[in-house]
């Protein structure tokens, strides 16, 4: 099956489709090491103590807390939100795996961040062996649900998994 940036579910009821990206946050873990252990190219990078910034590049005040790494995750065509989670995690090197947990276990976070764009109501379940599996390697799941009739699906649809890293005052 191909793979893409996203996938569209059609089954039973539902009709939807969903995109995905994987933010890790961290006081000091290096992003050059995220990259190097998690074998993506990530599509945003942000250092500790940098100065913030918004999406044109003009500044805000303050600077990031912490660094901040984020990549898009590739998604097999026709792949369901459970059946990407189960790859995600079968396709996890021993690398990737101590690092995510290390990441998790020194104060900083490691989220797969789903945003699911549907017309209507729909449901999936995520099964209990996949979640054990996430939570043993220190990975959260984010899901951001994006509505056709709440009139931000084309605003949301290019924000999703842009989430800001947190700041300093200073």
């Amino acid at each position: 099956m191909p793979v893409r940036s996203e996938s569209r579910v059609t089954a039973g009821l539902n009709d939807y489709r969903f995109v995905a990206s994987l933010h890790v946050q961290h006081p000091s873990v290096d992003p050059n090491d995220v990259t190097a252990a998690l074998k993506l190219n990530p599509k945003s990078v942000k250092r500790r103590g940098e100065r913030r910034r918004k999406p044109d590049g003009g500044l805000l005040s303050g600077n990031y807390d912490e660094n901040h790494w984020r990549a898009n995750l590739e998604i097999v065509a026709g792949h369901n939100v459970s059946e990407f989670l189960q790859k995600l995690i079968d396709t996890q090197t021993p690398d990737a795996m101590a690092l995510t947990r290390r990441i998790d276990d020194t104060g900083g976070s490691v989220s797969v961040f789903i945003g699911v764009f549907a017309d209507r109501l729909c449901d999936f379940e995520i099964p209990a062996s996949t979640l054990r599996l996430l939570g043993e390697a220190g990975i959260s799941v984010r899901l951001d649900y994006y509505g056709a009739c709440n009139g931000q699906t084309s605003d949301a649809e290019k924000r999703s998994g842009q989430r800001e890293p947190p700041m300093t005052g200073n």
